[in-house]
């Protein structure tokens, strides 16, 4: 399979503990083109039939920057909701229910999400209750987050840098669970983080890594 690698629109900077802290000073750039643009100006990746919550959009996203086309990103897409949400967007949850939706999706990935999407995805009670009820919105926040985690990936990870694209695919499942930092300190020492609920990140990984077999 074609590995096509993304290049990052701007170096990011080394990591500084929280990333949430500096996803907001990187600016649109070539990225702006995603921006608050109707869907039917932006020319779908793929003449697949798309799903009807996916807009074309989240898939293009995800083909300029990971190189993953229609087909692998549904794979992956629905082996992370299936683990998150069982497929189901009106869902809250996660520790303290900070997540939201059919990817439980927090504050701080709602942030790097929003930052090239160019719309707020703000994180109060009403704001989330919007963001539940919204399955497009969901679908493209998604997919923006697993973009930000792959460029933050490849800025920071040589071997992330080396691997296939399934196997990026695999990585990007850990980093959803353990964030892009997690899983670079784990392609550097095969050590296995957990969420709060004891949940290893490797679940994630194995589950895309089987799918995309």
């Amino acid at each position: 399979m074609m590995m096509m690698e993304a290049v990052p629109y701007q170096k990011v900077k080394k990591e500084m503990g929280n990333y949430a802290q500096y996803a907001r000073e990187e600016t649109t750039g070539n990225y702006a083109k995603y921006a608050a643009v109707p869907d039917s100006t932006v020319e779908a990746p793929s003449l697949v039939e798309k799903p009807q919550n996916v807009s074309n959009i989240a898939y293009t996203l995800v083909s300029d920057n990971i190189g993953a086309d229609q087909s692998m990103w549904d794979i992956y897409r629905e082996e992370i909701a299936g683990i998150e949400s069982q497929g189901d967007y009106s869902i809250k949850g996660g520790y303290n229910d900070h997540y939201d939706g059919r990817y439980q999706m927090g504050k701080d990935a709602k942030i790097d999400a929003s930052s090239l999407l160019g719309y707020s995805l703000e994180h109060n009670a009403k704001a989330r209750e919007s963001f539940r009820n919204d399955r497009t919105k969901q679908e493209e926040a998604f997919a923006a987050y697993t973009v930000k985690n792959h460029d933050y990936l490849t800025a920071n990870s040589k071997k992330y840098k080396g691997l296939s694209l399934a196997e990026k695919l695999s990585v990007l499942a850990y980093a959803h669970n353990q964030g892009w930092s997690g899983a670079n300190g784990w392609l550097k020492s095969g050590m296995v983080g957990t969420d709060a609920f004891g949940t290893k990140g490797t679940i994630y990984s194995n589950a895309v890594k089987e799918a995309l077999k």
